[in-house]
Formats: C-alpha cells, structure tokens, sequence
C-alpha cells in the first residue's frame, strides 16, 4: 500500500525487514535507499487521514493487546513472537468489518503481518 500523499504531507511507514541484516538497518533507522524506502523492506506507507483513522480501528486494540504504543508521537516494533497474535487478531477484525477504507487498509496489513512471519522478522511503526 503507498497512499497517495499531498505535497508536503508527512508519511507513516510500517516496515518489514525482509532479511536479519534489513532488520539491524531498522533498528538502526537506516531505512532509506535514495530517498526512498529500502528494497530490503516491504512497506505501507499513508498519511495522517488514515493514521488518525486507524489509531481507533486497529492500532488501540494492538497497543492494549501487547502493551505497547503505536501512535503519531512514537516509533513501535511488533516483535516477531508478537505478530502471530496480532494477525489473528486483524483478521478477526476484517471478517466483521462492513467498512471499505478499513478492509483496504487491513488486507495491506495481513500482508505486512504474513511477510514478517515468513521472514522471521519484526514489524516497524516509524511515525
């Protein structure tokens, strides 16, 4: 998912590392080729509308569910022993959900969640 943003609008990345060696350059916060979003990460990437929009969707009940805090003020990794719970969780969200704009956002985000299983890695709120 790569939203289209207004000129000048602030991004919101969640990342998977797709190797070990992506994920050191993620806690690193080396997560730039060029300007643009390493190839060694699969990335969402929206803007504050759909920030503000998820925060009560999906992002309170993660941070409630592992105690954590992804918000607009804060950085937060899911750690890869989390995320199984955390897919179950999205995807117990999306079979209920009548809303269009959360199923998109949600169907990114499994896949987000799947390739963070698949890679053994974490997963990255870089807000």
């Amino acid at each position: 998912m790569k939203e289209n943003l207004a000129k000048g609008e602030h991004a919101y990345y969640i990342l998977v590392p797709l190797t070990e060696e992506a994920q050191e350059r993620m806690y690193q916060y080396d997560i730039y080729d060029n300007g643009e979003i390493a190839e060694c990460f699969k990335s969402m990437i929206f803007g504050i509308n759909t920030e503000e929009y998820m925060e009560t969707k999906l992002f309170d009940l993660i941070n409630d569910k592992l105690n954590i805090l992804i918000n607009i003020y804060e950085e937060e990794v899911i750690k890869n022993k989390d995320v199984e719970i955390i897919l179950g969780l999205t995807k117990e969200l999306a079979e209920k959900s009548m809303d269009i704009r959360f199923d998109i956002f949600v169907n990114d985000f499994i896949d987000i969640l799947e390739t963070a299983i698949a890679c053994k890695t974490d997963v990255g709120f870089y807000f």
